[in-house]
């Protein structure tokens, strides 16, 4: 097969070098690409690639842009770039769709599943890889077909469901067997192995796994090389013959750094780390943990988990609103089509009272005047009904957003507290390793001294394992959906987390960004009665605005500007009394009537909906009874009061 895709290669090039073409050149850049993508030449591929790319773009060689960027992102999610790759597929896929590249297509949905399935998500990542065989069906790619079969047989080994994988696995079998596609049959091998290696039989279960090893085509597969390795390293570990089962692990970690594919090295360090801390090699435990930890952070660290999420929202959107405007588009073929045929039917009607009544026809003409009325009303009902559903969307955006930004600043308040919680824990074991020295020497008086501070140690985890739960309940109590009961809330405390969260949300966005936050309560402020939930989104749409506000200053004002963003409570006369303050950009007194207004927003395209001021002045005025007022000056500050009933 190998020697099949060197005289396509080949016979590319002569074929160049004949007529110098750039589609020819194209296609010699895609078939080099793929012929080193799984070899230890990847920076050779990725050139090819890029190569391609700018020249189809140059040439606009549609096809050819399309198949260079569907092999883009596949390196690049080999390469643990998988943020980089979601976003090229989701642009790729509906241009594929358009032009009816149904191979361009295939692999899109491939590399998603393949995407998902690292990220653990196998829902998303099965649904894709059924997409991806529907279109390989479609197109009678069979090549493709098999890797599909295969690739849902790994997703249903990663869950545990060993008989969905087996019979997965041997429809790609027998696809690749009737087909003559025998190009990546060492894949299908290695499952076998695994089938065997799951119902307890690791004699065949290695068996197969060296089988895969020797009929692989290219030895330079790197990817399948780890994969055979750890698989063998599992299996003797079983069979209790740990000698065998270090070689292997090892070369499983060797070849996962070759192919320079973290989840590989991930893997294996991991397996790696758990043999030498089984046998009491600490250090070398501890080097392979810290590998594993570096590779896990490059795939799975909470920002690019954040920029997958958002990336897949706005695609889910993006097929929502298609799938709403497709069925929107054949409703009124469908009207326009009956109302064609009403039409036709009137006026055959209309000839014949006409030939026959006067005082008919007039009845007619009267009776078409009151179906076009009626359709006229049918239409606007329907705008109606779009424009409620696209009001409901952006409503439920911006609660998104506002749960995105709560969740972030949440994650990052408890940071601290779980830090202490893990450190303690160290020291504690720690601890508890010099007391068992001392009981083996029978220092009585030393041995207590430890336990003293193993108990205070424990009081510590406790005391900021509380504090964490605390956090954590109370916050996401808050920005759950309620039953909308008013309850005693008290509003100090709801602010000075709300204000954390907002703060800690900007961060986690934009680690450049500080400001001096001021805290000025009324401690004989009584509880209010209120939706604690409302006045969780109301406080954070105020502190997200003062905060944006003062960032937006950062970036034009002199080096002597210092954001401050302040929060003050009081009572008077039966009410409360919140003050949200910022030193920022402030608020144009030419728009200043209109901020409270739906879909009206100061921001960018793209960075806000317009609904957050209206929103929180809904909550406030409608939901609870109480007030919301402005005081700003262009340039210099914004102050929000809001006053709710106690």
């Amino acid at each position: 097969m190998a020697a099949a895709q060197k005289i396509h290669v080949d016979s590319l090039t002569k074929a160049y070098q004949k007529n110098r073409q750039d589609t020819t050149l194209v296609q010699l850049y895609t078939e080099k690409a793929e012929k080193v993508f799984l070899t230890a030449d990847p920076d050779s591929g990725m050139y090819c690639v890029n190569q391609g790319l700018r020249l189809s773009q140059r040439i606009h060689y549609k096809h050819g842009e399309l198949r260079m960027l569907a092999l883009k992102a596949v390196y690049l999610n080999r390469r643990g770039a998988m943020v980089e790759s979601i976003k090229i597929t989701f642009a790729v896929i509906p241009q594929a769709i358009a032009t009816g590249d149904n191979r361009v297509l295939s692999q899109a949905y491939n590399n998603l599943g393949l995407c998902y399935q690292t990220l653990k998500d196998y829902h998303k990542s099965i649904n894709y890889y059924l997409l991806f065989i529907r279109a390989t069906e479609r197109s009678h790619l069979a090549d493709l077909q098999v890797t599909g079969y295969n690739n849902i047989a790994r997703v249903y080994f990663d869950i545990g469901k060993i008989d969905s994988a087996s019979y997965y696995n041997n429809r790609a079998y027998a696809t690749a067997i009737r087909t003559n596609n025998v190009r990546n049959i060492a894949y299908i091998i290695r499952n076998f192995g695994v089938v065997a290696v799951a119902r307890r039989d690791y004699k065949k279960g290695i068996d197969y796994f060296r089988k895969s090893i020797i009929v692989l085509v290219n030895k330079s597969n790197h990817y399948l090389l780890s994969e055979d390795d750890r698989r063998l390293a599992d299996a003797y570990l079983h069979l209790k013959r740990t000698d065998s089962a270090l070689f292997f692990a090892k070369g499983a970690y060797d070849e996962g750094k070759l192919d320079k594919d973290p989840e590989l090295v991930m893997k294996a360090a991991d397996m790696l780390a758990s043999f030498y801390l089984a046998t009491g090699d600490y250090k070398n435990a501890w080097l392979y943990q810290q590998e594993k930890i570096a590779n896990s952070d490059s795939l799975f660290s909470r920002e690019k988990t954040l920029q997958i999420q958002n990336l897949t929202f706005t695609e889910d959107q993006r097929r929502r609103q298609e799938s709403e405007a497709r069925n929107a588009y054949e409703a009124r073929v469908r009207f326009y089509t009956l109302l064609g045929i009403l039409g036709v039917f009137v006026l055959i009607a209309g000839i014949l009272l006409f030939a026959n009544r006067q005082r008919q026809k007039a009845n007619l003409v009267l009776q078409q005047r009151n179906e076009q009325i009626e359709a006229q009303h049918h239409a606007l009902e329907k705008t109606l009904s779009d424009l409620k559903t696209t009001q409901a969307q952006l409503i439920q955006s911006e609660k998104m957003a506002s749960l995105g930004e709560l969740t972030a600043g949440i994650a990052h308040e408890i940071q601290n507290p779980l830090n202490f919680v893990n450190n303690f824990s160290e020291v504690n074991a720690e601890l508890i390793d010099e007391m068992e020295e001392e009981i083996d020497n029978g220092d009585l008086a030393e041995i207590k001294a430890v336990a003293l501070d193993i108990k205070e140690n424990s009081r510590k985890i406790s005391m900021h394992g509380k504090r964490a739960d605390a956090i954590v309940k109370g916050m996401l109590q808050h920005s759950q959906s309620g039953t909308g009961k008013k309850e005693p809330t008290n509003i100090n405390a709801l602010a000075d987390e709300c204000m954390r969260l907002a703060y800690h949300g900007l961060r986690a966005k934009d680690k450049s960004f500080n400001a001096e936050l001021i805290i000025h309560f009324d401690e004989t402020l009584p509880k209010v009665n209120a939706i604690p939930q409302d006045m969780v989104r109301v406080m954070l749409n105020l502190f997200n605005n003062a905060f944006y506000a003062v960032n937006q200053k950062t970036k034009t004002a002199g080096p002597d500007y210092k954001p401050e963003v302040s929060v003050s409570t009081s009572s008077d006369d039966g009410h409360a009394l919140i003050k949200v303050k910022d030193n920022g950009i402030g608020i144009p007194d030419a728009i200043k009537e209109k901020i409270m207004q739906p879909f009206f927003t100061t921001k960018p395209t793209g960075e806000g909906t317009g609904l957050g001021l209206s929103l929180t002045y809904d909550m406030v005025v409608k939901g609870h009874g109480g007030k919301i007022e402005v005081n700003t000056k262009e340039g210099e500050f914004t102050e929000f009061f809001v006053t709710l009933p106690v």
